[in-house]
């Protein structure tokens, strides 16, 4: 570090940014990246939980798009209920060095803002990107947060803000360093356990976190002040595990990003925890492999990481809390040929594969985190023949990077839920347009549609 904040070299190097010389793959992951959380959002808006939302706040009509109504909303209004979408199917982006998920929420405030201020579709990627690069330094340098708490409203949050303020300052140093200590300075903390737990206000976690950060970006452009240093001297030793200040401005040279970070993002694959995502692929290595039926099956061991477990459920009480769960994702994957969200819907027809399932805690497994998502299925047949799968890095993530066939087909059949075939390739291409000078407007008409 300089003598200078970590707020100030941060955001120095966002103002200096320019869309059209970032490397060609920066651009291509951040357009991914994009149509991915388009996904998320359009997929969980047709979920009951967002609809019985949306029809509660009611929206009012305004220049920003919600995406759940096909139509134009306040920007506060889209913003809260686009962002609250993301969480719904557990499908958002992840970040491989440290816990979050930063690009899915930055869509929802990079878009309402851009809608709402007639912003360019390249002040808008650059914000974008501007954000992700300060959120997820900030998340490294926290070497992990508290275990009590939910990476949603944490380091990801700063990263919105200083996206929002860049957006609205047109990419002041000053105001996005201001935004960032004043993030630094009004930490969240959400409880980890309630999504776990089935208790589905955990949507608000990131309607809250976001809101808030562009309330922030806003005070910094009206002039409002915070303490300099917030972000090192208060937010890092608090919200930190084993906060590194040095790792604030790692990949920062002479004011500019001489590595991105954006580039160790990653897609999840299954609609459930990340932490599932290495047993989950090994059960479908092996319907593939073995054509496994639910009725081949007399038992299921799996094994798994320990944090993986200590937020698994065991008797999931409806489809959120069955994403966190072993028993459920293993039985549903089986029983349907493979895991998709529908057959996370009904439970109590699960319940009887659920009951030959047992997960347990392999300490062996434990040395592969955090960069792994390991699990070992193995399942005891009818046929009194036994077969096992071993996955250390699932698909999607950084190690076993998703294709760009599985980006697509991902951010596509998402989309249909919403848009209908059709459609949903009407809005993936307005996406990619965006980062050749096309229209948010053209996009927005899209959404719309």
């Amino acid at each position: 570090m300089t003598s200078d904040s970590a707020a100030i070299v941060l955001a120095r190097a966002a103002a200096n940014m320019r869309w059209v010389t970032l490397p060609k793959n920066v651009r291509t992951m951040t357009l991914d990246l994009f149509a991915d959380a388009l996904g998320v959002i359009a997929g969980g808006a047709v979920h009951p939980a967002m609809t019985s939302l949306s029809s509660t706040i009611k929206a009012l009509e305004g220049p920003s798009t919600l995406i759940g109504e096909k139509r134009g909303a306040a920007m506060r209004d889209a913003l809260l209920l686009n962002a609250a979408t993301t969480t719904v199917l557990q499908r958002q982006d992840g970040y491989a060095h440290a816990k979050g998920h930063p690009a899915s929420q930055l869509v929802p405030v990079v878009l309402a803002l851009s809608e709402s201020y007639e912003k360019s579709s390249e002040e808008m990627l650059c914000a974008m990107v501007a954000g992700y690069e300060i959120a997820t330094r900030i998340g490294v340098a926290l070497g992990g947060v508290p275990p009590h708490l939910h990476d949603n409203g944490n380091w990801a949050t700063i990263g919105h803000a200083a996206a929002a303020a860049h957006l609205l300052s047109g990419g002041e140093a000053e105001v996005i360093a201001a935004a960032i200590d004043g993030a630094a300075s009004m930490a969240s903390s959400f409880d980890r356990f309630t999504t776990a737990g089935g208790a589905t206000m955990h949507h608000l976690y990131p309607a809250m976190a976001t809101t808030q950060a562009v309330a922030i970006a806003e005070g910094a452009i009206g002039g409002l002040t915070p303490l300099p240093g917030s972000l090192e001297r208060f937010y890092g030793p608090h919200l930190g595990t084993t906060f590194n200040s040095s790792l604030l401005a790692d990949g920062i040279d002479d004011e500019a990003w001489s590595r991105f970070e954006i580039l160790n993002g990653y897609f999840k694959l299954h609609p459930s925890c990340a932490h599932l995502h290495g047993v989950n692929d090994a059960v479908d290595m092996l319907i593939a492999e073995h054509g496994i039926t639910e009725d081949d099956v007399t038992s299921v061991d799996v094994a798994t990481f320990g944090e993986a477990m200590e937020i698994d459920t065991d008797t999931p009480a409806n489809d959120l809390a069955a994403r966190f769960s072993a028993k459920a994702t293993v039985a549903a994957a089986i029983r349907h040929g493979k895991l998709d969200d529908n057959a996370l819907l009904d439970l109590e027809t699960l319940q009887p594969l659920m009951d030959k399932i047992t997960p347990r805690h392999d300490p062996a497994l434990d040395k592969h985190i955090p960069a792994g998502r390991p699990g070992v299925v193995t399942i005891n047949l009818e046929n009194g023949t036994t077969v096992s799968e071993n996955v250390i890095y699932p698909r999607g993530t950084a190690q076993t990077l998703a294709t760009p066939e599985e980006r697509k087909y991902k951010a596509l059949t998402l989309l249909a839920r919403h848009y209908g075939d059709g459609g949903s390739a009407s809005v993936y291409d307005a996406v990619m347009e965006l980062g050749s000078g096309g229209s948010i407007a053209s996009l927005t008409a899209e959404l719309r549609s």
